[in-house]
């Protein structure tokens, strides 16, 4: 007999006789994550230690324990979409919120999906992230500056070890064909 399946047909109350099921037990965000590279450097990405006093509950939703603890590594501009909001209108959001940048034309998202058992969760019970990772090419060398963040650097994430990263951005990087140092 073939395994019961449990599709993405998602619906506040499950009803199995249409196949229609409830989120996650643990949860599942969608994500928008902007991978900015300088001119000339493919392996360069723009990566910021983030400002706690900054809104992040407002531009990336972000608490703030979160953002004090995410505050101590580096994080790729990114934030979870806001109801009924595109992909694309996420990424134009999160540049010009986050960096102050009006994006040109936006490349297909790469897209990301990972499953885990989280600390917090009952055992079996997985969260669900699925992430829109936008590479942009051709940036200038010079970082913008922002008060979201403390600073942003273009980093050569080959050279940066994964403990660096906060909010799994290695995995994401790793994901989107642009690996951590170890």
């Amino acid at each position: 007999m073939a395994e019961e399946r449990q599709f993405t047909r998602f619906r506040p109350v499950a009803d199995a006789d249409r196949m229609v099921f409830t989120v996650p037990d643990d949860g599942l965000c969608l994500s928008t994550f902007l991978v900015l590279r300088p001119r000339g450097h493919p392996d360069r990405v723009l990566l910021g230690h983030l400002n706690p006093e900054a809104p992040w509950g407002h531009i990336g939703a972000v608490d703030p324990r979160r953002a004090a603890l995410w505050s101590k590594g580096w994080m790729l501009p990114s934030s979870q979409l806001i109801y009924y909001e595109s992909p694309d209108q996420s990424a134009r959001r999160i540049a010009r919120e986050q960096l102050g940048l009006e994006l040109p034309e936006l490349p297909s998202p790469k897209l990301m999906s990972d499953s885990e058992q989280r600390p917090t969760a009952a055992p079996g019970h997985l969260h669900w992230d699925i992430g829109y990772v936008y590479l942009l090419d051709g940036f200038p060398d010079q970082p913008p500056r922002h008060p979201a963040w403390t600073e942003l650097r273009f980093l050569d994430v080959s050279k940066t070890p994964r403990r660096e990263f906060v909010r799994s951005q290695d995995d994401v990087l790793r994901l989107a064909g642009i690996p951590s140092a170890d």
